[in-house]
């Protein structure tokens, strides 16, 4: 039997997307911004970080596979709509941000189009898990037990608990 430990609550979520959107506009100074979400598990931080924005924001969905290979992990670009960065300021949006090598990926991508800058924004950020030098400049949560999380975007098979509000780490039962 598996059960679930709340380990963020859906109004520290909101207090915290609250408080990045402030320090995000505050580096921008109004600039506009495109944020780029890395899916599935950022299909809720998106729109509550763009709603959150004080400033002029467009938005687009990428989805980014990593499987094992002999050589180490093997990224691959699956989904994307079609979008220009040229001369714009990025911010790219993952769930939990462990090796890095899936985001250093997607701004070696998308910095072949000359953007203005590219930065990471993660929903969780786990730095001693890094096996690539990058930096999330944004991160609403760096504190978090081990554990499977799930909510707030987050799921198992399926998609299982993530349709959450708060975030979750799963629990086995004695």
């Amino acid at each position: 039997m598996t059960g679930l430990r709340v380990v963020h609550s859906e109004e520290e979520i909101r207090r915290r997307v609250s408080e990045v959107a402030e320090q995000i506009a505050a580096d921008y100074h109004g600039t506009p911004l495109v944020l780029v979400g890395i899916l599935k598990g950022i299909a809720f931080l998106l729109p509550d970080l763009a709603r959150a924005l004080k400033i002029p924001i467009d938005f687009e969905f990428v989805d980014v596979t990593t499987t094992v290979g002999e050589r180490g992990e093997v990224v691959q670009l699956t989904y994307a709509t079609n979008f220009n960065v040229k001369d714009r300021h990025v911010l790219i949006l993952k769930d939990v941000l462990h090796s890095g090598v899936t985001e250093n990926y997607l701004i070696t991508h998308l910095s072949q189009q000359r953007p203005a800058s590219i930065e990471v924004l993660a929903l969780v950020d786990k730095p001693q898990l890094r096996s690539v030098n990058l930096i999330a400049r944004y991160a609403l949560f760096t504190q978090v037990p081990e554990g499977f999380l799930v909510g707030y975007g987050l799921g198992i098979s399926r998609n299982q608990f993530a349709n959450r509000p708060d975030l979750c780490v799963l629990e086995e039962a004695p």
